[in-house]
C-alpha cells in the first residue's frame, strides 16, 4: 500500500450499514483496492475535512445529492457512488464542484480504474460531460469578464507566474493527460505531480481541472515564466 493511499482521508457517507447498503459492492471494492475509509451515516457527522480528503456519497437517492452537498461544510473532494443509471446531469455536477460519479451498474474493473483516478486528483466523468461543462463554463466566464482576449485581474495577478515545470504540466493537462501520464512523461513521481498541481491551482485561482483547462486556453499566453 502506498504512503499516499494510507494518508489520504477517505469518508463514505451512507445512511445504512455498509454491509447492507445498496452500494455494498462499491464499498467492498474500495476496501479490496487497499483504501482505508471511515463510514458516517450523515453529512453533518463528517469531521472538518481538508482539500486532500475524499468523500464518497451514497447517491442511491439522486434527490438527496444536492441538499447534502450544500450542507457539507468541509473542503474535501466529493465523489458520488451507486448512482442509478441516467439519473445525473453530469455537466451540472461538474460545475457544482463534484469530482466523480460511479453508477450502480458499473463493472468492478471500471470502478477500480475510477478509484485510482480520483485518488490521484483526477476527475471521473465521461469526456462528453467534461466538454459540455467546459462549454458552459466558457460562456459564463465570457459573460463575467467580457471577450476572451481580455485578461481579468481576478484570473491574472502578480502571483500568476508559473515555473517552467508548471507550464509543462498545464499544457499536458490541457491535452487531457492524467496525473499518471504526466508523471511518466516528465519522469517524476505522482506525488510530485500533485504538489505542482496544488501550486498551479493556487496561482491560477482554479478549483479543478475544468477551470484550469479553461484558464489555459484563454490566459496562458499572458503568463510569464517564473
Amino acid at each position: 500500500m502506498s504512503d499516499a493511499m494510507t494518508t489520504t482521508p477517505i469518508y463514505v457517507v451512507t445512511p445504512t450499514a455498509p454491509q447492507n447498503a445498496p452500494g455494498a459492492t462499491f464499498i467492498r471494492l474500495l476496501g479490496s483496492c487497499g483504501y482505508g475509509y471511515s463510514v458516517t451515516p450523515d453529512v453533518a457527522q463528517l469531521p472538518e475535512t481538508e482539500d486532500d480528503a475524499l468523500v464518497f456519497f451514497d447517491a442511491t437517492d439522486p434527490a438527496s445529492i444536492m441538499p447534502a452537498y450544500r450542507q457539507y461544510q468541509g473542503a474535501g473532494r466529493w465523489v458520488l457512488y451507486n448512482l442509478p443509471s441516467g439519473e445525473l446531469d453530469e455537466s451540472g455536477a461538474i460545475l457544482a464542484g463534484i469530482e466523480g460519479a460511479f453508477y450502480a451498474d458499473d463493472p468492478p474493473e471500471l470502478v477500480a480504474k475510477g478509484l485510482r483516478q480520483v485518488h490521484n486528483h483526477d476527475v471521473w466523468f465521461c469526456r462528453q460531460s467534461l466538454n459540455s461543462a467546459l462549454r458552459v463554463l466558457r460562456q459564463k466566464m465570457k459573460q463575467a469578464f467580457g471577450p476572451l482576449t481580455r485578461t481579468s485581474d481576478d484570473l491574472l495577478t502578480p502571483s500568476t507566474v508559473l515555473t517552467k515545470r508548471e507550464r509543462a504540466i498545464v499544457e499536458l493537462v490541457a491535452r487531457g493527460a492524467q496525473n499518471r501520464d504526466i508523471a511518466e512523461q516528465l519522469h517524476i513521481s505522482i506525488n510530485t505531480v500533485k504538489t505542482h498541481i496544488y501550486s498551479i491551482f493556487r496561482k491560477t485561482h482554479c478549483k479543478n481541472r475544468i477551470e484550469l483547462l479553461f484558464w489555459s486556453q484563454n490566459y496562458m499566453q499572458h503568463v510569464g515564466p517564473g
